[in-house]
């Protein structure tokens, strides 16, 4: 029940943003709100829940692409910063704007997680610096750099009226990022 509770949030999500409610939630499972609570005792525990959710297949993906030794660096690189959790891919980027506005300690969860993963990424630039994939650049700058892009992502003022959804922007953040602005012949 726990995890048919959490897809169905994730829908409402979708639908009415952060701020469903959990009355909202039980007539769509076609509960009562208690049968909710005795899952979740609170809507900050249910979203709690699915960030967990999150992270932990965000982290099973990474080491996925980490591993995978058919993928060049850059691919690597690639797959990684293009990571967006399957029930998330289709999420207009107001919805992370709104559970950081509205569930800051939620967003802190989930940025730590993300943040946890920024060792990883440095590692890997640094062999394909080595490699000769990358050309030579100061990496403590080119995270900041990168770190500063995914999260401007979140910035309220730049998608205020935006229907970009999180997988289109990444993509577009990458792209910019691996092959510049400069028109390829």
């Amino acid at each position: 029940m726990k995890e048919r509770i959490a897809k169905t949030a994730i829908v409402l999500f979708h639908e009415k943003g952060i701020k469903f409610t959990m009355s909202d939630l039980a007539h769509d499972l076609g509960v009562s709100k208690s049968t909710l609570y005795e899952h979740f005792p609170s809507k900050d525990e249910l979203i709690g829940y699915v960030i967990q959710q999150v992270n932990e297949e965000t982290e099973r993906r990474f080491r996925e692409v980490i591993q995978d030794s058919n993928l060049t660096i850059p691919e690597k690189l690639k797959g990684i910063l293009l990571i967006v959790p399957h029930d998330f891919q289709n999420s207009y980027v107001r919805l992370l704007v709104e559970l950081r506005r509205y569930y800051p300690e939620r967003w802190r969860e989930m940025e730590q997680a993300i943040n946890d993963e920024w060792d990883i990424i440095t590692s890997l630039i640094e062999k394909g610096i080595h490699s000769g994939d990358f050309r030579p650049m100061d990496i403590p700058s080119l995270i900041q750099t990168l770190n500063l892009l995914m999260t401007s992502i979140f910035d309220q003022r730049n998608i205020a009226s935006s229907q970009i959804t999180v997988q289109q922007s990444l993509s577009m953040i990458v792209d910019i990022i691996l092959h510049g602005i400069v028109k390829q012949d």
